[in-house]
């Protein structure tokens, strides 16, 4: 017998005994057998309320009506059955047409569980005693249903066998209906913590009773089947923060969890870490005495662990901004190491030993440059010029150059997948990216181990994405780089993709690396994570969005092969060893220069200047104008003319023009020679745009009222 029905059956016992002593005063009244039959009608105020039969019979109706019950007594030597008022409202029978019997019972039970009551009523008869507690239901004439639960007990006289028995029928549609309610409220209520990590609980102070929500085991990670206290709570808390929670009292009490307040909980199993934030709230009676506690337990780890690579994020951007500032003052420096390297190169007598030094200063300056390319690289300042590729024919094109790198030690695994979707991205990058990836594996495996390099089509859905929050849902090519070395520890990790940060050994890295790849990945749109623990390994996986799309070559660049020129060309750069240097360079070929160190003064020099500009050679930013809008300025001075850009890296403003090639970019450090090709080349193809035109160029654009600034 379940719970419930136990309940139910010691209720009925109650309602028996109590039954029977009223029954025994009705009897003693001297009242005939049918004045017992409680559907018959009563009648008189007077009568119904005073202490009499018929009064009693109108309470006990009104108490069942109010309690949903109706009972029933079965004489069985006279097969005699009686029926209370609510119990044929109970079984949906009109008490006018319907004599109570076990075949009108029988009869409103619905027809799926008539033939196992009717048995039950058998089985009752047979061995004389009573049913129990049994659920069925009723289907009434209307075709409504209702949930019931049936109860009997025999009445014994003496010590014969009983003759009579005493039964009540409970409605239980509403209460079911209601259990049914609570139930689906309660798992909303548990669906609703599950999605929002909250769990609660509550602290009774009489009982000492303690409950949790479902979500509340689960975020302490602790077995349902355990039973909840509030020691155990408290246990689980970390002992660092155990103090903190409590209010500082010295030992853990329920009436002293000081809220909202963030710990650390320590989950038993694993012994995992999760960061939870606490509240409490103190209960009262009506008289304001305290009688407990409820709180609820927020798990905030996943919104912690998104803070962390929030900031992280924003610390690199930071230290993406510095650098990319150092590298452009940086290459303004090599610009002119090695344009006055170049210049006193040509001075030199071919025999001087001094070409000896200046091979020494061009090459410290090469080094010098190669890490400057790291740094923008790094800051996502670099010029790149991407196109539409297959990434299992470059990982293929660089796979010559990786395995010598490796080392013989080293197993190489190149693994392109199939039908692989095109990306768009540089292809010297690319190669940069898988070299770097690479060395950094080596290095991790000094006694040799395996490299393996995949590539496979994913599709991000909404759910990967949320495990991925900086990558959007749509379809990436991704590559992974796995090495067998020695992995990361824990604490480092948080550093890897930080500039200058390196665990090897003095002289064996810059630690750029890493950063490096970083840089180009975000540069095109990308995303790079990492696994590793000390010991396993390292696994770096990188998404690339997916181009639709053929895949096309990388444009071959020419070159000029005269660079010289009599044509005037005006140079606005603002660095002043920049500026004397480009100067000097272009009158060196020939040209003829007009030379400027701001927006204003190149814009000044130009209406006053009698002759033809045929070029405008412009580093990008200026103190007090960008190039563009200097260069617009001037169109509105005098006739447009073309325009050749320089800079130390590449703003953000000018990226996309300068990745679709809408301007000509000639990036720092440059020698002069290559100042000098790059304004032949611009000179050449202006000059034939005008031939096929037969009109100049369009002025660039301007930002609104940067003319009116400058002029």
């Amino acid at each position: 017998m379940s719970a419930a029905a136990s309940r139910e059956m010691d209720a009925l016992r109650e309602r028996v005994a109590e039954l029977e002593r009223e029954l025994a005063r009705v009897r003693a009244s001297g009242q005939p057998a049918s004045a017992r039959v409680p559907h018959a009608p009563v009648s008189g105020t007077s009568e119904a309320a005073g202490p009499g039969p018929a009064g009693w019979e109108a309470q006990l109706d009104e108490a069942e009506e109010a309690a949903q019950m109706g009972n029933w007594i079965w004489e069985r030597d006279q097969n005699l059955v009686t029926w209370s008022r609510q119990l044929f409202r109970i079984m949906g029978c009109d008490p006018a047409t319907d004599a109570p019997s076990t075949e009108t019972f029988l009869a409103a039970v619905h027809p799926d569980d008539r033939e196992r009551m009717a048995a039950l009523l058998q089985r009752a008869i047979e061995a004389r005693e009573g049913w129990g507690a049994a659920s069925f239901r009723v289907l009434h004439r209307s075709g409504a249903v209702r949930d019931c639960l049936l109860s009997s007990l025999p009445i014994v006289d003496g010590l014969g066998p009983p003759s009579r028995f005493f039964g009540v029928v409970v409605d239980l549609t509403e209460r079911r209906r209601a259990e049914r309610e609570l139930r689906r409220s309660e798992r909303m209520l548990n669906e609703a913590q599950r999605i929002a990590h909250v769990g609660s609980w509550s602290y009774d102070i009489a009982s000492r009773d303690v409950r949790w929500s479902e979500e509340l085991y689960d975020i302490l990670g602790v077995a349902p089947s355990t039973r909840p206290t509030f020691e155990l709570l408290a246990s689980l808390i970390h002992p660092e923060d155990r103090h903190r929670v409590f209010g500082g009292a010295e030992s853990a009490s329920p009436l002293g969890v000081a809220g909202p307040v963030e710990c650390r909980v320590v989950r038993p199993s694993t012994g995992e870490l999760r960061h939870v934030q606490m509240a409490a709230q103190l209960l009262t009676d009506e008289s304001g005495a305290i009688t407990g506690l409820v709180g609820t337990s927020l798990d905030i780890t996943e919104r912690r662990r998104l803070e962390e690579q929030l900031l992280h994020s924003q610390k690199l951007e930071a230290i993406g901004r510095l650098a990319g500032g150092v590298a452009h003052d940086f290459n303004n420096m090599l610009t002119a190491i090695f344009g006055h390297k170049e210049l006193a190169v040509r001075k030199a007598q071919p025999a001087s030993p001094v070409l000896e030094h200046l091979a020494q200063i061009g090459t410290a300056a090469e080094r010098a440059a190669a890490l400057t390319r790291q740094l923008l690289a790094f800051a996502r300042r670099q010029l790149i010029q991407p196109t539409v590729v297959d990434p299992n024919a470059l990982v293929l094109g660089v796979e010559p150059l990786l395995r010598p790198l490796v080392g013989e030690d080293v197993a190489l695994d190149v693994l392109p997948g199939s039908e692989i979707w095109a990306i768009r991205i540089d292809r010297g990058q690319f190669e940069q990216l898988l070299m770097n990836l690479a060395v950094n594996a080596r290095d991790a495996m000094p006694g040799g181990g395996r490299l393996t390099i995949e590539t496979a089509n994913v599709h991000v859905g909404p759910d990967d994405a949320a495990r991925r929050p900086e990558a959007e849902p749509g379809e990436y090519v991704e590559l992974t780089v796995t090495d067998t070395g020695q992995g990361m520890a824990d604490a480092i990790q948080r550093y890897v993709f930080e500039p200058f940060f390196t665990t090897k050994e003095p002289g064996k890295g810059s630690g750029l690396g890493l950063a490096t790849c970083h840089g180009i990945v975000k540069q095109h749109g990308g995303h790079i994570w990492f696994s590793s623990a000390a010991g396993r390994g390292t696994r770096f996986t990188i998404w690339f969005p997916r181009v639709r799309g053929a895949p096309c070559e990388q444009p071959a660049r020419a070159t000029a092969a005269v660079i010289g020129g009599e044509e005037t060309v005006l140079v606005m750069e603002d660095e002043a060893q920049v500026h004397e240097l480009c100067v000097a360079a272009l009158r060196s070929f020939g040209y003829s220069v007009l030379a400027a160190r701001s927006g204003k003064e190149a814009v000044a020099l130009a209406a006053t200047y009698p002759g033809a500009i045929d070029l405008l050679v412009s580093d990008m930013v200026l103190p007090d104008a960008r190039g563009p809008d200097v260069a617009a300025a001037l169109a509105r001075a005098r006739a447009a003319l073309p325009v050749l850009y320089t800079s130390g890296y590449v703003e953000d403003a000018a990226a996309g023009e300068l990745r679709d090639g809408a301007i000509h970019f000639l990036p720092k450090p440059y020698t002069p020679t290559q100042l000098a090709q790059a304004v032949r080349a611009v000179l050449d193809a202006s000059a034939q745009a005008r031939r096929a035109q037969g009109a100049g160029d369009a002025p660039p654009a301007a930002h609104p009222g940067a003319a009116e600034r400058l002029l």
